[in-house]
């Protein structure tokens, strides 16, 4: 691939994953950096917003996925929520994963899509996208719990 068919293939990929955030979050809740390809907004799910964090890397030929929980992880559960987060991954996840930084407490949902050399769909954006607010949404207050 060409560095002028990357940045075709990012700048379409970016547009797409425009166009679904905009008919998914509320519009003042949505930040867009072009230079960086970066999306983010939030999605009203119960009980919490889910905050969603999407980029595509033109250079990798990634776009990824995030979603920082909003809360955080007490430093005496830190070894308890880690094996949680480890058996909730091998356990319930094929696409996708959790990961949990202990010393700084933060929880995310990362998944990542490669498409260098491929075609994505708007369908398929759109799918990972309700994947991972789905995915937050299901484990978002069993995690709360767990950091009390």
């Amino acid at each position: 691939m060409t560095e002028q068919e990357a940045k075709n293939a990012a700048d379409r990929l970016f547009e797409i994953s425009k166009d679904i955030m905009y008919r998914i979050c509320p519009k003042d809740s949505i930040s867009i950096t072009e230079e960086k390809y970066l999306i983010e907004g939030d999605v009203t799910a119960d009980p919490f917003t889910v905050h969603l964090k999407v980029t595509v890397y033109s250079e990798n030929g990634l776009l990824t996925i995030f979603s920082v929980l909003p809360y955080d992880v007490p430093v005496n559960k830190a070894l308890e929520f880690s094996k949680m987060i480890c058996l909730t991954n091998y356990n319930d996840f094929y696409a996708g994963n959790f990961d949990y930084h202990p010393d700084r407490g933060k929880i995310v949902f990362r998944m990542t899509i490669p498409y260098r050399n491929s075609l994505i769909s708007e369908e398929l954006v759109d799918e990972c996208l309700n994947y991972t607010i789905n995915t937050v949404s299901k484990y978002n207050q069993k995690f709360f719990e767990a950091t009390r």
